[in-house]
């Protein structure tokens, strides 16, 4: 006894030197030379404290904790420590080695990030798989949905329908209001969902939210003395419409992308996602998706059937299109056709997933940018009206054809800085697949880099970075015709940086480049600038050209029917939440007619 007795000091000296030498293991391992929050590496959970502490101050995300950070540590590369018992997340706010980075497919890949935040809803969609055979066997099934004749013939169509609906009640609302503000961010997310519904599975679909908000156009007119639910007079004062019922299907749809809202900043998630799939509300949300969409495929085959070989008259939806290339592939490969396979219900209900959130957000940075910024909504109006003049003639909005047809400089440039400042995706993932660099700086294997799209370089003016990268290094020692050509190598000097003076301002005409024998004509240059907001490379965003093309037909129908006035400063901020994309908290209207449809 007296044996064991004397030996506890030894027993818990031991203890002792074993814990402090586990803690020492188990501390995060910063990588040489990159910047990092010291009190991070003295903490087993990493970052993880000083990004609770930053978020409960108030309207702040983990995106701004990231932007924050880069300018704290004042370095484009920084570590940050996200999970116990993880490598370091690299943080890079350097346009041109992220453009770089992101070309440089031998070296980087899809990260396991978004697998993360997206695995539990579409575990075996393209978003989030590595670039190999079986992603571009996926990418091949879908890729003529963004063809520019599908685009044309099938989606401008839908996207036309939705948003003139969306118009027309936006009119009704504008006289009801009388000159008060609302909050639209509902109106738009329904009408962003209704388009990309009907361009997944159809514009004759039987849910349709804005059937609901067309009630609106019926409302009494009596109500346009802004006494609507017994509200003051005040000019300031936001008027509250009535919210529109979703259909169960629309309901479903969107209670199933919102789940990765519980998902975000998890360190288990694969257990969350097991978690919030068990949910009653959940796991009946996905069976009706299941019995929608499987449904919409029946359809789409029995109507595929019905017709010659040649014959393609029938599409009329992703679905239709999507079933189509299955019975091709099947015919090419020698193999039968699976229209009910995990991946084409994976990849349909991706198009709602990634296209309804990511338009909706879009739409919503877009009205607040151009309700503070007068002068280019004015500007846009002008050229507008100037290319449509018949339409204007004729008191009618321009049709799809014409919208789509017409060469309009300011309307792309007002596009493209929307999509700079919305940063709607603030960041674009990569992983390194190989031992490789970032700015001088010796990347290991697995580590998961993050290019910030809303920070310095971007948004705010750029770090002075001293010293080239890698492929800087390599390109000066090239023949200056090769670099010229070769896709895979960047050049600091070759990409233009904007002016730090107006980065931080809406300034469409940071896009637009003298032209014409006098340079008195101006030309819309996509490379003006900085501009990451698709991605770049073989995983840039599958979507974009439809994205685009919302974007302008809602841009025209809009300053052509309706000006927007300034809200009162306590509707107009600019803080975000990070939910499926990062939306803007505030999204209020105050509208003014330019232009009665029909008149």
């Amino acid at each position: 006894m007296r044996t064991v007795v004397e030996s506890w000091p030894g027993i818990g000296a031991t203890c002792l030197v074993i814990l402090y030498l586990l803690h020492g293991i188990t501390l995060p391992r910063p990588l040489p030379d990159i910047p990092h929050n010291t009190a991070a590496v003295r903490s087993l959970l990493g970052d993880l404290p000083a990004i609770s502490s930053y978020l409960g101050k108030g309207h702040k995300t983990l995106i701004t904790y990231f932007n924050d950070t880069v300018i704290s540590l004042n370095s484009p590369l920084v570590q940050v420590f996200l999970k116990p018992l993880s490598a370091p997340t690299l943080l890079l706010s350097d346009y041109n080695e992220a453009r770089a980075m992101l070309m440089r497919t031998s070296d980087f890949d899809r990260s396991p990030a978004l697998k993360d935040l997206v695995s539990g809803l579409v575990p075996d969609h393209h978003i989030h798989l590595k670039t190999d055979a079986v992603w571009r066997a996926q990418r091949d099934q879908i890729r003529d949905l963004m063809k520019p004749s599908f685009l044309k013939d099938v989606a401008s169509p839908i996207l036309y329908q939705s948003l003139s609906v969306l118009m027309d009640a936006w009119a009704v609302k504008c006289r009801i209001a009388n000159g008060r503000p609302w909050s639209a961010g509902a109106d738009v997310r329904n009408a962003a969902l209704d388009a990309i519904m009907g361009f997944a599975f159809g514009p004759d679909g039987e849910h349709n939210a804005n059937r609901s908000m067309r009630e609106v156009l019926n409302v009494r007119q009596d109500a346009a003395d802004g006494k609507m639910n017994g509200q003051t007079e005040s000019p300031d004062e936001p008027i509250d419409f009535p919210s529109e019922q979703m259909s169960y299907v629309l309901q479903a749809m969107i209670d199933l992308t919102e789940t990765v809202m519980e998902i975000h900043g998890s360190p288990v998630p694969n257990f969350k996602w097991a978690y919030v799939n068990r949910k009653p509300r959940i796991s009946k949300a996905t069976r009706c998706k299941e019995q929608y969409i499987a449904q919409q495929i029946q359809d789409a085959v029995t109507r595929m059937e019905q017709t010659t070989r040649d014959d393609t008259s029938w599409v009329k939806s992703a679905t239709d299109q999507v079933i189509l290339g299955e019975k091709t592939l099947a015919d090419r490969d020698g193999r039968a056709t699976d229209y009910f396979s995990r991946v084409i219900f994976d990849e349909l209900f991706g198009v709602i997933f990634a296209g309804a959130g990511t338009t909706a957000t879009t739409l919503c940075w877009l009205v607040k940018l151009l309700t503070d910024n007068p002068n280019a909504q004015r500007k846009l109006r002008d050229e507008l009206q100037r290319s449509f003049r018949q339409a204007q003639a004729e008191e009618r909005d321009p049709t799809v054809q014409e919208i789509t047809s017409t060469r309009i400089p300011y309307l792309d440039a007002t596009i493209e800085e929307v999509l700079r400042c919305a940063c709607t995706s603030p960041f674009v993932d990569r992983q390194a697949t190989v031992d490789t660099e970032l700015l001088g700086h010796r990347i290991p294997r697995g580590t998961v880099v993050l290019a910030l799209l809303g920070g310095p370089s971007m948004k705010s003016p750029a770090f002075d970075v001293k010293e080239p990268p890698r492929e800087q290094q390599q390109e000066d020692s090239k023949p200056q015709e090769q670099a010229e050509i070769d896709p895979n190598h960047s050049s600091r000097i070759k990409h233009k940086a904007w002016d730090p003076s107006t980065i931080s301002e809406f300034l469409p005409e940071r896009w637009l480049v003298p032209s014409g024998p006098d340079g008195e004509e101006q030309t819309f240059d996509p490379n003006a600038g900085p501009q990451l907001a698709f991605g770049l490379g073989p995983r840039a965003c599958f979507g974009r050209r439809f994205v685009s093309m919302e974007l302008r037909i809602f841009l025209t129908l809009l300053c052509l029917r309706l000006e927007l006035l300034r809200c009162p400063s306590a509707l107009s901020s600019y803080d975000s939440e990070l939910r499926t994309t990062n939306e803007p908290r505030q999204c209020y209207l105050r509208l003014r007619e330019v232009r009665s449809k029909g008149e």
